[in-house]
């Protein structure tokens, strides 16, 4: 009969090993989230290839159990996991950059990735959990009442680290830390239990741990920040011979901003084109923003506009923090700052704006898809004074590939509001995707087709018709493939 202390530590292992393998997943979606964004497709990727890897890894480890049953293998799992940890931690950016760079579907390169990347390690964790019930078994007849407790103790790890790693363990520590960090809780659970019999592969794994905790000591020319909501990557670069500075969000440029002109001068042009709210609304006095990023346009807003007020809604405060910190970013005391979930803000709120502006789908990977919706637009509707302006900055082209989501996005605010003017920004670049800004209201058609401002006048001079729209799809909560239509 096994011992009360072994059966002890066999419960210490599945439990850890439950905890490592979900936070593992969790940290696999910030692993990719630089290459390929956080959208639906990079999770469906992770989960799927981590399930997959598992199922192989409980019929491997089941299969190894029934051959001999002994600490020594099962640490020797333990082990191997941590080394695939860290080698996949020292690695991955080297494998991660090729692969988004040809171009296939983010389905296939996610999932090519995940299998390479997290596969092993996953495949590892899963093999523990049949080996230690079967050094845990006494007898046949208390069986089930083992495999309950096993799989209960199991289950309570991987609730921790699903919990842990995105409330504490991300913004406490960030993912290379974390997954040098999970290896070594591995690396001295496999001690514990094959009480340092495997001595060739604890000196493997303690090497690798060393090398994982110099690499992640070396400094580098981008500042790496992982936030309870964004992987957020900041760096210098030159920019038509000026420099510059960019703020990455999941793998795609955010925000950006010239270092000898931070504020009057716009490094990407379609910020510009919200200041068409002065144009279409002359006497507006309050604004509200959806989605600051990098705060570009609130800076901008704030030297422009000094007597107008601004509400800026902005989710992630690690966002507003390092704007403050690194893109010149003052708060004015006519700004208001809301780190709330721009939906909800909207469904509380009950003020009234001359103008708001949504600026919260700037990723071409992934948007926020509620807030694409018939409804998202009715509330922004409602939170419209009777004169009210909303501009809206939506990815797309105006034909072919990429334009399902932008003529999705003006059916959909044709379907709510009165008048809809799309303005496709013109930013001097051949790009396959561009930025359109969609200006609505309600009312009578506003006859404002001239300005006496030049800058105005070329924005205006930018309008388009977008054809087809029959065959557009009205998104709702209920249906809003917004994701996949960014990608058509």
């Amino acid at each position: 009969m096994i011992e009360n202390q072994n059966l002890k530590f066999l419960y210490l292992t599945v439990f850890v090993c439950g905890f490592v393998v979900m936070a593992f997943e969790i940290i696999g979606s910030r692993v990719l989230a630089p290459f390929f964004g956080t959208s639906t497709y990079i999770w469906v990727s992770i989960i799927g290839i981590i399930l997959l890897a598992m199922s192989a890894g409980y019929y491997y480890g089941g299969q190894q159990a029934d051959k001999s049953q002994n600490s020594k293998r099962l640490a020797s799992f333990i082990l191997l996991a941590a080394i695939f940890i860290c080698l996949m931690n020292l690695g991955k950016n080297q494998f991660l950059m090729p692969l988004a760079s040809l171009g296939v579907h983010a389905l296939i390169a996610s999932s090519t990735a995940a299998l390479l990347l997290f596969g092993p390690t996953a495949f590892l964790l899963a093999a523990v959990f049949p080996y230690a019930l079967r050094l845990g078994l006494t007898n046949i007849e208390n069986s089930g009442k083992a495999a309950g407790r096993f799989y209960a103790v199991s289950a309570i790890g991987s609730i921790l680290g699903t919990f842990l790693s995105a409330t504490v363990l991300i913004p406490a520590f960030g993912t290379t830390n974390i997954l040098w960090i999970l290896a070594s809780l591995l690396l001295l659970l496999g001690i514990i239990i094959g009480r340092q019999s495997n001595k060739i592969l604890i000196g493997i794994t303690v090497l690798s741990l060393i090398s994982n905790v110099a690499f992640s000591r070396l400094s580098r020319p981008y500042l790496d920040v992982d936030s309870a909501y964004n992987r957020i990557w900041i760096y210098d670069a030159l920019a038509q011979g000026r420099e510059a500075r960019y703020m990455s969000l999941n793998g795609h440029v955010n925000a950006g901003m010239w270092v000898d002109n931070p504020i009057s001068e716009q490094l990407f042009p379609y910020s510009e084109y919200f200041n068409l709210c002065e144009h279409f609304n002359p006497s507006f006095e309050h604004c509200l923003m959806l989605g600051a990023g990098g705060y570009s346009y609130p800076k901008l807003f704030q030297e422009q506009y000094p007597d107008k007020q601004m509400d800026v809604v902005e989710i992630d405060p690690e966002l507003t923090k390092l704007s403050t910190e690194h893109f010149h970013f003052v708060q004015a005391s006519s700004t208001r700052i809301f780190h709330q979930d721009a939906r909800m803000y909207l469904r509380s709120v009950q003020k009234k704006y001359d103008i708001i502006i949504n600026d919260v789908f700037t990723s071409p990977f992934e948007v926020p898809f509620h807030m694409t919706t018939q409804e998202c637009y009715q509330q922004i509707e409602d939170r419209l004074n009777t004169d009210g302006i909303m501009l809206s900055n939506v990815l797309g082209s105006i034909e072919g590939v990429h334009s399902l989501f932008l003529k999705s996005q003006v059916k959909t605010a044709i379907s709510v509001f009165d008048n809809v003017i799309v303005f496709q920004v013109d930013d001097g670049q051949d790009a396959a995707i561009k930025n359109n800004i969609l200006v609505a209201y309600n009312g009578l058609e506003k006859q404002i087709e001239t300005s006496q401002k030049n800058r105005v006048q070329n924005m205006l001079d930018q309008q388009i018709v977008l054809e087809n729209l029959n065959s557009a799809t009205i998104l709702t909560d209920d249906y809003a493939p917004a994701n996949w239509l960014l990608q058509q």
